[in-house]
């Protein structure tokens, strides 16, 4: 009796674990987090997706000398990723915010003002690119 018990505990640990798991992955996978606090605001600059992965897109924001990320598991942050490929799209600059907390996270981007949309715009044509 002893002999088949180790076995049977075994087989009904390890399924609780692959069912506990699968359904921790479901939920995890639907939930987004929210984050709240205080955010600076870093101006105008041109965004681009240097690399995603797992849940956290690396944000490069010229002309700054530092990379950024965005947290993938935190609410908005599709809009964010959307907005910023939407820019790359149009050759635009977007506006950033960051956490104070941790200032290489960004908090929300959002767009450019139209004045700023039209200095970059007069930038290029004076550098000819």
């Amino acid at each position: 009796m002893k002999i088949l018990m180790k076995p049977l505990i075994y087989t009904f640990s390890a399924v609780f674990l692959l069912l506990s798991a699968c359904t921790k992955k479901n939920t995890n996978a639907k939930e987004k987090r929210i984050k709240d606090g205080p955010t600076l605001d870093l101006g105008a600059g041109l965004a681009e997706i240097v690399m995603t992965r797992n849940d956290t897109a690396s944000v490069a924001l010229f002309p700054r000398a530092q990379y950024f990320f965005i947290d993938l598991g935190l609410e908005g942050s599709e809009q964010n990723i959307q907005l910023i490929k939407e820019a790359n799209r149009l050759n635009i600059p977007v506006r950033a915010k960051v956490f104070k907390d941790n200032v290489s996270e960004i908090a929300e981007i959002y767009p450019a003002t139209k004045e700023e949309i039209e200095k970059h715009k007069k930038s290029k044509v004076k550098t000819g690119l």
